[in-house]
């Protein structure tokens, strides 16, 4: 399915209902068979496009959809959950880089750090059309915001995360990178993990 069906922009829709008011004034004023059936064409294009948009997800969509549900695993502590959101293996680009198996990061020291700190809320946000790399129709980089919270404060991190349609048919995380949060540039680790 072509991303501009699957994920279309809102300049499509915008056209799409120019197109639409701009036929249905001509049909109103004509109130012809012509003018009414370059109308219904019209309907019928924004509506195809919305079910589309609607039912099917993009690559782009699948993988924010990812990032969303890892961050609601780390929130709820489990790495249980956070890891069937891995590929068998995931580069990690921190310091080392290094490739980490799945159990690796569900076993790591990150989750007690969680714990031991009391982090109370992880979130993400700024899933930008504009931080998205598409590979191909089946590996997919975004970037986002992220930060973990508890008492004493917040730790902010902007994050570019890889994901790739695995042998499940399912869009996973493959890679990860974190950088400061306002210099995307500059590295920054999270703290225990893995």
């Amino acid at each position: 399915m072509p991303t501009i069906l699957s994920d279309p922009p809102f300049a499509l829709y915008l056209v799409l209902a120019a197109a639409l008011a701009i036929t249905g004034a001509i049909a109103a004023s004509r109130q012809d068979r012509r003018s009414g059936i370059a109308f219904g064409i019209a309907i019928l294009v924004l509506l195809l496009v919305f079910a589309i948009d609607r039912f099917r997800a993009s690559p782009r969509e699948e993988a924010v959809q990812g990032a969303q549900a890892l961050v609601a695993a780390a929130e709820a502590k489990d790495p249980s959950a956070f890891a069937l959101l891995l590929a068998d293996k995931v580069e990690y680009e921190g310091n080392p880089s290094r490739t980490l198996t799945r159990e690796e990061i569900r076993t790591g020291p990150f989750w007690s750090m969680l714990k031991q700190y009391g982090v109370t809320h992880v979130a993400a946000w700024d899933f930008s059309r504009d931080d998205v790399k598409q590979r191909d129709d089946n590996t997919v980089e975004i970037g986002f915001m992220a930060k973990g919270e508890n008492a004493q404060g917040q730790f902010p991190v902007y994050i570019r995360a890889t994901f790739s349609r695995q042998s499940d048919g399912k869009m996973k995380l493959t890679k990860f990178a974190s950088f400061h949060p306002t210099n995307h540039a500059e590295p920054l680790a999270i703290p225990n993990f893995p």
